[in-house]
């Protein structure tokens, strides 16, 4: 039988409401942290490449305080569709194409989850504050890299630049289709094809921990910097764009035969005037 307080009102079970503020206080900042780094990620794979966030105009608009700057409903729309708001004469899309010199930004289908994700990464930057949420180059997709971090992924590949943490180069023991002059080690896989297996998704999580037993025992305190992870996945993302097989390893072939005739020679040099010498016979 349910009791109630003078008035006439439902008496609430003790403790029942301060339970459910406190599970809300709990779990709410999880929620949130949660929601700002999914939306981080989708930033930096969806947005990054023309869009900053508090370090300037791009391709399209610094999104620092857009949530200050737009109402959520119109952005909502017009993440959706650009061209439709554009098209029905929007003043702000429209003012927005001009500014950016005729470039249309295509639909982005986000769902309702990716969306709130990403308006609460772009709040907490607004109220961190400009150049606070720069988003890890790691998250950046490796098929969206430019010719020089494709070209640093190479040195860095390589070892003609060295790591920043002092770690040793990946040629040691891989190889990937037209490093070097001997191609690479053969201790690891070959990586030609690498992304094409693994996937930006994959391949991302195994450059940040280079978790093998050899890896950590040569990285584990030299770990690569985020610029650097970037970078090879970059040129690991390039070296996969050729899908016909790599050439046979010929290299050291070669170069053995190479090493055969010289020491051949060597041989003649030193043991060839003897054989003719009148006076040995």
């Amino acid at each position: 039988m349910r009791t109630q307080a003078l008035g006439g009102r439902p008496r609430q079970p003790r403790g029942g409401v301060p339970f459910m503020l406190l599970l809300a206080v709990l779990v709410s900042p999880a929620a949130l942290a949660q929601g700002a780094s999914r939306g981080a990620r989708l930033f930096a794979q969806r947005c990054g490449t023309c869009h900053s966030v508090g370090e300037g105009d791009r391709v399209g608009p610094d999104l620092h305080g857009v949530l200050e700057r737009r109402d959520e409903a119109w952005l909502t729309r017009f993440l959706e569709s650009p061209g439709a708001l554009i098209d029905a004469g929007d003043p702000v899309a429209t003012a927005l194409l001009k500014q950016f010199n005729g470039i249309r930004m295509p639909d982005q289908p986000l769902s309702e989850e990716e969306r709130a994700g990403l308006y609460t990464f772009f709040r907490e930057c607004t109220a961190k504050g400009k150049g606070s949420c720069k988003p890890s180059p790691t998250q950046k997709p490796g098929t969206d890299a430019t010719p020089e971090e494709v070209a640093l992924g190479r040195r860095l590949f390589e070892g003609t630049e060295a790591l920043a943490q002092g770690g040793p180069s990946c040629l040691g023991c891989h190889d990937v289709r037209g490093t070097g002059v001997a191609g690479g080690g053969t201790l690891g896989p070959n990586l030609t094809f690498t992304f094409a297996r693994h996937g930006d998704r994959g391949l991302t999580p195994l450059l940040a921990k280079l978790d093998t037993p050899l890896m950590r025992e040569l990285y584990a305190k030299a770990p690569l910097t985020e610029e650097e992870q970037y970078a090879l996945k970059a040129y690991l993302a390039d070296a996969s764009r050729d899908g016909s097989r790599p050439r046979k390893d010929r290299d050291f072939f070669f170069l053995g035969v190479v090493g055969l005739l010289a020491a051949l020679g060597f041989i003649g040099l030193v043991w060839g005037p003897r054989g003719t010498d009148p006076r040995a016979h």
